[in-house]
């Protein structure tokens, strides 16, 4: 099963609201949660092999008032490779041109083995496709801004099972939906004027006015939605790049 979410703003937030609702997703998905946050080039993974309902550190991180960043990333785990551990919970992340990468990934690949620059540390399929993705970036000389480049490659491992992802390298969030509609994967966009929005998973409604200024807008993307916002579903097969909360690659 698994469940992705993912925020691109124009200015650092916080992920309270989708996280909130995100967590709840934990019950039907126990074997892990994550999440992760950039600044700049930096990336802070907290994840734990428990429900993430259950966690007492999910909880304080929802309430954290410093728990902020343009980017997040988040997991709630079903295992289908390796065991309930902490290395083989999501997101996983690797250093890479001077700076960290972060992927969390849905499904499940058989992708042939192969001479790595990058290993993985655990058992999951997840983590191999963020070690052949980095080697494939570096041995072909990928840039972060290729993105055709970047399509085609994940069209290419798609090839070898169902393959929904979220990936950063604290510049861009990087959003792939499996090309044979494995899952879903939704998008919803927030900019002023805010309005009131409710949480589908837990009797909670806020009003977005007064948590966000006018100025700052961006992307939550998720397995499915997570409010009573309008919500649009990626194409299967489609990459969706976004910077700064602009949409800058399969708009």
């Amino acid at each position: 099963m698994c469940e992705l979410l993912g925020l691109n703003f124009n200015q650092p937030v916080r992920c309270s609201l989708s996280f909130r609702g995100f967590r709840h997703r934990g019950q039907h998905n126990p074997d892990g949660w994550g999440i992760a946050r950039f600044d700049g080039r930096v990336c802070q993974v907290f994840k734990e092999p428990i429900k993430a309902p259950n966690s007492k550190l999910a909880t304080f991180l929802r309430d954290y008032e410093s728990f902020v960043s343009k980017i997040f990333i988040g997991h709630v785990r079903y295992a289908s490779r390796g065991n309930r551990t902490l290395q083989n919970t999501h997101p996983f992340s690797r250093t890479f041109r001077s700076r960290d990468v972060a992927l969390a990934h849905n499904g499940t690949l058989d992708i042939p083995k192969s001479a790595l620059k990058f290993h993985p540390v655990g058992e999951t399929d997840s983590e191999y496709l963020l070690c052949a993705l980095l080697t494939r970036f570096s041995k072909e000389r990928i840039r972060f801004t290729d993105f055709q480049r970047i399509e085609a490659l994940l069209h290419e491992f798609n090839k070898f099972g169902t393959m929904n992802l979220l990936f950063s390298e604290g510049d861009h969030l990087y959003s792939y939906r499996d090309q044979g509609s494995y899952k879903s994967l939704y998008i919803t966009e927030r900019t002023a004027p805010f309005d009131r929005i409710s949480l589908r998973d837990e009797d909670w409604e806020v009003n977005l006015s007064e948590e966000k200024r006018p100025d700052q807008r961006g992307f939550v993307i998720a397995t499915h939605p997570l409010t009573d916002e309008k919500w649009n579903e990626l194409p299967p097969g489609s990459l969706r790049v976004f910077k700064d909360g602009q949409c800058v690659y399969g708009a």
